[in-house]
């Protein structure tokens, strides 16, 4: 186990901890409720899976699975989840509010910063504070996007186990496109259909915590992504990264529609159809959304096929591809002989063009030529057989 390994994998989990107790923290200052600094309790399964992981895996993170990110989202997703339903029903009671007394809706949205009073010690007062004034609103949206970034860095600074480089530069790319896309799925909450809503509220952040899952599963989200651009690596056997009864580009696939692509979409055509928010932004990524999932499909369609014909020729060897070739020269013989007999008198072909005797085997068992038609043993399957192709346009063709 190396020194860099260390380092890395405590500097990965240290910043996994900054980030949940600031997120905690803001979190207490706004209910002002220290029972919510029992989620920090969580933070304390980091210390233990770090020391399995350098105990027992020699510092080489699990290959499938990211245990050390998911303790992560345990922590800062439940505080989120407050932060947010705080925030709406602060909404809401204002709406109700303004709605009595017949007042149009407004908001007083104070600029609040993060500080911590620790008390003075010999008449030196001692105070943490974080030099960000914002809104109640952007806090949420600023944690919210540093918690993605934090996904990102982390699964950078983590050592990479069994991963190569190539597939760990990958996965950070495929985690940054699908950060992408999970930050502008919060754009909803500004509608005001939306944001007055208990339940779609509550369905978009599920939705999100769904789809955040993804970034723990290493390899699988990383092929998920890759196929959908088309960057697929070429694998020796067809069998060798099998993991059940499917391979990890079938997994991947189904991953990605399951936890983010389907459930977007869904959402946004209830937002179109049901609650008419026909803003440009939704039309859009609905649009995406159903492009990604039929591209998906049909890349777990190509997946399979290719399977299936790793296997036959795995199994079958060269045959397979001299069966593939064969049946392809008898397509193409007939192909232009069709053409030479409707095309009599062609200046390509001549009138005086022939037809000879080429070397294939019919895939349909029989042997045809101009007088003889004779079914072909077993045996006779190993050695050549003769098959029509262009030379005289006055032989018939049987």
């Amino acid at each position: 186990m190396s020194c860099m390994s260390i380092f890395r994998a405590i500097t990965a989990r240290l910043l996994f901890s900054i980030h949940g107790i600031i997120t905690i923290w803001r979190l207490y200052l706004v209910t002002k409720d220290t029972r919510y600094w029992y989620l920090a309790c969580v933070l304390g399964f980091l210390l233990i899976e770090m020391t399995v992981t350098l105990g027992k895996k020699g510092g080489k993170e699990w290959k499938w699975f990211c245990p050390s990110l998911m303790i992560y989202l345990m922590c800062v997703v439940p505080a989120i989840w407050f932060l947010e339903l705080h925030e709406m029903d602060r909404r809401i009671r204002e709406k109700e509010k303004t709605t009595t007394n017949n007042t149009e809706v407004t908001y007083n949205d104070s600029i609040e910063q993060l500080s911590a009073n620790l008390g003075s010690v010999l008449g030196v007062r001692f105070e943490i504070r974080i030099p960000l004034s914002l809104t109640s609103d952007e806090w949420i949206r600023t944690l919210e996007q540093i918690l993605l970034l934090v996904l990102i860095l982390g699964r950078w600074f983590l050592p990479k186990g069994k991963l190569t480089h190539d597939q760990l530069s990958q996965l950070l790319l495929v985690y940054i496109g699908t950060a992408a896309d999970i930050i502008e799925f919060f754009e909803a909450f500004k509608e005001d259909q939306v944001k007055y809503n208990r339940i779609l509220c509550i369905t978009i952040l599920g939705i999100w915590s769904l789809s955040l899952i993804q970034f723990s599963l290493v390899l699988t989200a990383s092929r998920a992504r890759r196929d959908q651009s088309g960057l697929v690596m070429k694998r020796e056997s067809p069998d060798s990264e099998t993991i059940g009864c499917c391979s990890p580009d079938v997994y991947g696939i189904i991953i990605s529609i399951l936890m983010q692509d389907l459930p977007f979409l869904v959402l946004r055509m209830l937002l179109i159809f049901r609650y008419s928010v026909l803003s440009y932004t939704n039309m859009f990524f609905t649009s995406k959304n159903t492009i990604v999932i039929i591209l998906l499909i049909y890349r777990l369609i190509v997946v399979q096929i290719e399977k299936r014909n790793a296997k036959m020729k795995d199994k079958y060897g060269s045959a397979f591809d001299d069966y593939k070739n064969r049946g392809k020269r008898i397509m193409d013989s007939l192909s232009l002989a069709e053409s030479a007999s409707s095309g009599t008198g062609s200046s390509h072909y001549g009138s005086r063009a022939k037809l000879i005797h080429s070397v294939s085997c019919h895939s349909n068992g029989f042997l045809e030529s101009q007088n003889v038609r004779r079914t072909i043993t077993d045996s006779d399957k190993q050695r050549l057989a003769r098959t029509l192709t262009m030379e005289n346009i006055d032989t018939t063709i049987c």
